[in-house]
C-alpha cells in the first residue's frame, strides 16, 4: 500500500484529499491519509462573524468524509522526515509516496512586547470563541459600572492590524456594539471601537480606492481608523503606540500578521524567508519532488507578476486541486500542469448587511459592488466553498 499523505484539514489540503480521493478511486493500491489537529474544517474566512455572532463556522470532517475511502488520522505532525518519507504523529511513523503540506498559518506578534499575553488572537475557532465570551461578558458587566472613566475604559475596543481580517472584525463589531448598547441600556457615546494599522491605509494589498471606500465605510460606523501608526508595547490595560500615545484598554484583538510553523524548516527543505516551501511550476518541493505545498505554505509564484500569490481562501482552492491532479499525473507517467492562479475577485465584509467587493468578469473586466449586493456576493462566494466540498466529497454538508 503507497501513501499520500495530506497534513491540514483547511480550504486547500482537504480539497486536494477530496480530489486524490476521487482519481484514485479504482487504484487499489493507494491510500490517501489527511492529518489535522482537529475533527473539524474551519470556515476561517468567516471566523470573525464567530467571534462577534457567534455565527457555526466549523463542519464535522465525518460529514465531508463520509463514504469517501480517506483515513483521517487526528493529531499534530511533529515531523517531517524527508530522507526516509515518514511523517511523525502521535509518536507514530507514517510513511509516503508523496506529501502535500497545507498546515495553514499561526499568529505572528512579531515580538512586540506583551502583545501575546495581554491580546486576543484571531486564528482559529477556539480564538473566535473566547472573543464572543469576553464581549458578552464586557457589555454585561459594563452595564452596572457607575464611574463613567472605568465604563468608557471597558467599553474602549481596539484592533491591531488594519489588514482584510481586522478590517472585517471591525465592521462587524461596530454591528453588535449597537446591540450591546440596546440589551443593557449602555450609552452609545460610551462605546469606542478602534482599528491601528501600520501601514498608510487599510487593507493595503487592495487598490488604494477600495481602501479609501472601506475607511470611508468604518468611519460611517463610527470606528476611529489610526494609520501609519504601530503598536510598539502592550500591557493588560495599556496599549502603547509609535507615536507616544498611549490607548487605555484591557480589550485588544490582535489581527497583526501570520507567520508559518517551523514544521517545514525542521523537515530540511528549502523555504523563503517567511518559512514558506519554495515550489516549481507544479507546487511541488524544488528540493524534493515526491513534497507538494499549498496555501500558506506554499511560496507559489505567479508566473505574470512573479510575486509571490498571497494566503488567500480561493488560491488554497485551487492549488489543493492541481496539487491532487500533478500527483495522479506524477505516477502514472501522464503530463503535469503549471500553476497559473485564477483572480476571481475580492469582497471585504464590513458588517453583517455591508460588504465591498470586486468580481472578475472575461476581457479583464471587472464589476464593483458597495453595500447590501457587496454583502450578497460574499454569501455567494462562501456558499460556492460549501457547493465545492458537496461536489469533491459527493456528501450533502451542512454547518
Amino acid at each position: 500500500m503507497k501513501n499520500i499523505v495530506i497534513i491540514g484539514a483547511g480550504y486547500g489540503g482537504l480539497t486536494a484529499a477530496l480530489r486524490l480521493e476521487r482519481l484514485l478511486k479504482k487504484h487499489s493500491f493507494f491510500k490517501v491519509h489527511l492529518i489535522d489537529k482537529n475533527p473539524f474544517h474551519t470556515i476561517k474566512t468567516q471566523l470573525h462573524e464567530a467571534a462577534v455572532r457567534k455565527t457555526e463556522v466549523s463542519i464535522p470532517l465525518y460529514k465531508i468524509l463520509k463514504n469517501r475511502n480517506i483515513q483521517f488520522q487526528l493529531g499534530e505532525v511533529e515531523n517531517i522526515d524527508v530522507e526516509n518519507k515518514t511523517v511523525q504523529i502521535n509518536d507514530k511513523l507514517l510513511p509516503f509516496l508523496f506529501l502535500i503540506i497545507a498546515i495553514g498559518s499561526k499568529v505572528n506578534y512579531y515580538n512586540i512586547p506583551g502583545m501575546a499575553e495581554h491580546s486576543f488572537a484571531l486564528q482559529s475557532l477556539h480564538d473566535a470563541d473566547k472573543i464572543y465570551e469576553h464581549i458578552s461578558n464586557v457589555c454585561a458587566t459594563s452595564a452596572s459600572e457607575k464611574d463613567e472613566s472605568i465604563r468608557k475604559n471597558n467599553l474602549r475596543f481596539v484592533i491591531g492590524g488594519g489588514g482584510l481580517s481586522g478590517v472585517e472584525f471591525a465592521g462587524e463589531l461596530a454591528d453588535h456594539t449597537s446591540k450591546c448598547v440596546a440589551n443593557f441600556n449602555i450609552a452609545n457615546n460610551d462605546v469606542e471601537i478602534i482599528l491601528i494599522e501600520a501601514a498608510k491605509r487599510l487593507v493595503p494589498f487592495m487598490e488604494e480606492s477600495f481602501s479609501s471606500r472601506i475607511e470611508k465605510k468604518l468611519i460611517e460606523k463610527g470606528i476611529k481608523v489610526l494609520t501609519d501608526l504601530k503598536i510598539e508595547q502592550r500591557t493588560d490595560d495599556e496599549i502603547f503606540l509609535s507615536n507616544n500615545s498611549v490607548i487605555k484598554s484591557k480589550n485588544l484583538i490582535w489581527t497583526g500578521g501570520i507567520r508559518i510553523s517551523d514544521l517545514i524548516k525542521r523537515g530540511g527543505l528549502k523555504t523563503s524567508t517567511v518559512g514558506r516551501l519554495i515550489v516549481d511550476e507544479y507546487l511541488q518541493s524544488e528540493s524534493n519532488k515526491h513534497i507538494y505545498a499549498i496555501g500558506d505554505s506554499a511560496n507559489a509564484i505567479n508566473p505574470v507578476t512573479r510575486k509571490p500569490v498571497p494566503a488567500a481562501a480561493q488560491f488554497a482552492l485551487q492549488q489543493g486541486r492541481l496539487a491532487a491532479e500533478n500527483i495522479y499525473a506524477e505516477i502514472f507517467g501522464r503530463v503535469k500542469k503549471k500553476y497559473y492562479p485564477k483572480v476571481l475577485g475580492e469582497v471585504v465584509s464590513l458588517g453583517k448587511h455591508l460588504a465591498i467587493g470586486w468580481l472578475a468578469l472575461p476581457f479583464l473586466k471587472k464589476i464593483t459592488f458597495v453595500g447590501f449586493l457587496g454583502r450578497l456576493l460574499k454569501t455567494a462566494i462562501r456558499e460556492k466553498h460549501i457547493f465545492l466540498l458537496r461536489k469533491e466529497s459527493r456528501n450533502w454538508i451542512t454547518y
